[in-house]
Order: structure tokens, then sequence, then C-alpha cells
């Protein structure tokens, strides 16, 4: 009967051969039970977030760091043209200053957000509306005897400065609002 008893691997107290767990200190026998049992599993399933975390800070540092401004023209009326910026990088970038032509020649277009709200975040979009100046274009975005042509045009030029002071430029085109 001696023959069936071996001692506890962890506390050395006799047992059975074929126990699984000792009955005095609580530890499994086979090693591979005792280590999915014992803290090495639960240091495992802590290091899960931490991994996360790790993986999340170097893919940070490792991903490039660039802004990408992109406008989508929604309507032009007669004075002002509504849009919207969407900044499909991850790095701010600026829009700067607009300008429209009708006939050729650029004119400024007056930007309506506060200085604050021209910078436009990575991922955001952000609706932006584009005015007239009244002193310097009294017709609007078109002159009214340019409005007839079957074939008129507005060409609207948006300026932005990226997150890398990059300027850049992206140039728009619409219809002509009717008279």
């Amino acid at each position: 009967m001696s023959n069936d008893l071996t001692s506890c691997r962890v506390c050395g107290h006799s047992l059975p051969v074929a126990a699984k767990k000792c009955t005095t200190c609580g530890e499994y026998q086979h090693p591979l039970y005792r280590w999915l049992s014992g803290n090495v599993l639960s240091g495992l399933i802590a290091l899960v977030p931490i991994c996360t975390l790790a993986f999340t800070f170097v893919y940070d540092r490792l991903a490039p760091k660039a802004s990408d401004l992109q406008f989508t023209l929604t309507r032009c009326d007669t004075k002002q043209v509504e849009l919207f910026a969407s900044n499909l990088g991850n790095r701010a970038a600026i829009l700067s200053h607009a300008e429209f032509s009708s006939s050729g020649e650029y004119q400024p277009l007056q930007i309506r957000l506060e200085v604050a709200d021209k910078l436009v975040n990575g991922g955001d979009t952000r609706a932006i509306i584009l005015s007239t100046i009244d002193t310097i274009s009294p017709g609007g975005l078109v002159p009214f005897s340019l409005r007839q042509s079957a074939d008129c045009r507005i060409k609207i030029r948006l300026h932005s400065v990226s997150f890398a002071q990059k300027p850049s430029s992206q140039e728009l085109t619409c219809t002509c609002p009717p008279a």
C-alpha cells in the first residue's frame, strides 16, 4: 500500500498517486494545473490591458503625423458659399483664407468663423460659410452680366496650412446661382 502513495511536489506531504490536488497545501500536483490555476494565469490576464496600452503607445509613435484637409462644397448662393472642411489626417490644420473667381481674377472671401474655429483637428469635420465682402465685390460672387451665361462657373480657392506648416490649396467649382 505504500507504493500507492507519493509526496506532494510543493509541501512534501504524503498523498495517493492518483491525487490531483494536495489535501494539506491545496496545490495541484501536475505542473500544468499548477501553472494554470496559480498566479501565472492571473498575471497573464493582467498583462492584456498593459499590452493593449503599450501597442497604442507604440502605434501612436510610429504612425505618421499629417494633416489632410479636404473641402466639400454644399451650396453656392448669390453672396455666400457653404462647405464642409474635413481633416482626414491625424494632426490639426488651419483654414487660412479663401478667394473666388467668376471672371478669371481672384477676389477674397470672408470666412465667418472665429479664429479658434479655423483650426480643424485630425478626424474632425466643420461646416463653414464664406461670404463676399460688399466693398470689394458689391455684386456678390458673380456680376449680373455673367449670370445670364449658360456656362457660368464660380471657382473657389481655399488655402490651408498643415501641422507641418506646409501651405496648400484646393480649388472647387460650382455653377452660378440663379439671377
